[in-house]
């Protein structure tokens, strides 16, 4: 597969492919491999050959190719040859040139890239605690029974959720404890977040997690009919909600009692302010205007 999608005319893209064997693992070819690319219109810009093709590592190869200034946009098809264990192999990728015009749109990011999220060693290490434990409480270290290469039954991990969005889950329990019932700026570099109030941090994560796995578990409850035998799957989404009707309302009033003690610190100090009702006290107000206290 390419490296990138997206080129433009005069500037250089790297096609990149991996080989595999029958089992699935990477393997050198027999050969130098040979490429033939072909524009949008469907011209053959260059003839299938192993010219340029370089090996990174084992079933990895390279070739570094630089679109003409003068050539046209569109979409265009990159395709390599590959004789692996005498047998050959074709397979065909696309890679879209754009014109010089479009090459600011192409430097910057574009709607529906992914977010380029950076965190500091404090932070990653107070996510993978809270990761962690709500791993456990979700039951996301599943294992399935898989067969390996020699037919001998192995376990392999099966995850429920994948790191990105249990790490989704986690910054928006963050978010939900910074702004319930006052505004706070705690991250997940700080121990009092990781440590302290890890339980209501992986509750509130817990919720969304299994409010986005109920939809999909009441898609999978349908009823199983095969030759007088009837299968109906256990109403694990009624089950899930329920659950969370109860989880929701204690976990909000969990998350009030424990803010109601962490009061922000102040910003700044205040003007002196005398209690009292006589105007000549209230102008000491305006007399000690130019002093803190």
């Amino acid at each position: 597969m390419s490296t990138s999608r997206r080129v433009i005319v005069g500037q250089t893209i790297n096609l990149d492919i991996k080989v595999f064997n029958a089992l699935g693992d990477l393997v050198d070819a027999d050969s130098t491999p040979s490429v033939e690319i072909k524009d949008g219109d469907g011209l053959i810009i260059r003839p299938s050959s192993p010219s340029g093709v370089v090996r990174l590592g084992t079933g990895l190869y390279r070739l570094t190719y630089t679109v003409s200034s003068s050539a046209t946009s569109g979409i265009w098809v990159d395709t390599w040859r590959v004789a692996v264990d005498g047998n050959l192999v074709t397979d065909a990728f696309n890679f879209i040139v754009l014109t010089a015009s479009a090459s600011i749109d192409v430097s910057g990011s574009q709607i529906g890239d992914a977010p380029a999220q950076e965190f500091s060693q404090d932070e990653i290490c107070g996510i993978n605690v809270l990761m962690e434990q709500l791993r456990c409480r979700l039951k996301n270290n599943a294992k399935a029974e898989v067969l390996d290469a020699y037919g001998i039954p192995t376990l392999e991990d099966c995850p429920i959720f994948t790191n990105d969005e249990l790490l989704c889950f986690l910054q928006n329990s963050l978010s939900e404890f910074n702004q319930t019932p006052h505004f706070t700026a705690f991250t997940f570099a700080e121990q009092i977040i990781w440590e302290r109030n890890s339980h209501i941090l992986v509750e509130g994560a817990f919720i969304l997690a299994a409010a986005a796995q109920m939809l999909i578990e009441a898609g999978r409850e349908f009823t199983i009919s095969d030759n007088g035998i009837t299968m109906q799957p256990p109403p694990l989404s009624t089950t899930l909600n329920n659950a969370l009707s109860a989880f929701v309302t204690r976990h909000t009033e969990m998350l009030k009692f424990i803010k109601a003690n962490m009061k922000p610190a102040p910003r700044g100090v205040g003007t002196f302010r005398v209690l009292a009702v006589s105007p000549a006290f209230l102008r000491l107000r305006h007399l000690r205007q130019r002093q803190i206290v």
